[in-house]
This record gives C-alpha cells, sequence and structure tokens, in this order.
C-alpha cells in the first residue's frame, strides 16, 4: 500500500526532484539497522524517517513535502 501511494506521489512530481532507493531488509540487514529502521514499511530521507504499518498517501505526501531533500 506504501509502495503504490509513494509511486503515485512521486509521478506527481518532477523526477530530479527526488531519487528512490529501495533497501531489501531480508538481504541487507545491517544496512537497516544502520539507517535505524525499527517497522516497515520505512522512509528515510536526510536525517528524517517516517515508518508505521499503515503509511497513507496523505502521510507519505506530508513527508515528502517537509523539504529535507537530499
Amino acid at each position: 500500500m506504501a509502495k503504490k501511494a509513494l509511486d503515485e506521489l512521486l509521478a506527481e512530481r518532477s523526477d530530479d526532484e527526488y531519487s528512490l532507493e529501495e533497501v531489501e531488509i531480508i538481504t541487507n540487514p545491517l544496512r537497516t539497522i544502520k539507517d535505524g529502521v525499527k517497522l516497515i514499511p520505512a522512509l528515510k530521507s536526510g536525517n528524517l524517517m517516517i515508518s508505521g504499518v499503515l503509511l497513507r498517501k496523505e502521510k507519505i505526501a506530508a513527508f515528502l513535502d517537509r523539504g529535507d531533500k537530499p
């Protein structure tokens, strides 16, 4: 659900404004620990992170609009 919402939101924005990196937690457990991921799905931008079982499109949009872009 979060992936679909994120894809829709990124499609509405310019391609060079955001870059998306998907990290598979099964094959990269040390990376997820290093990044502070404790719950999936999780979105991280700079030092900001949101996670939760249900990330609604509105919450993801608010996170993207916070302005902590790489």
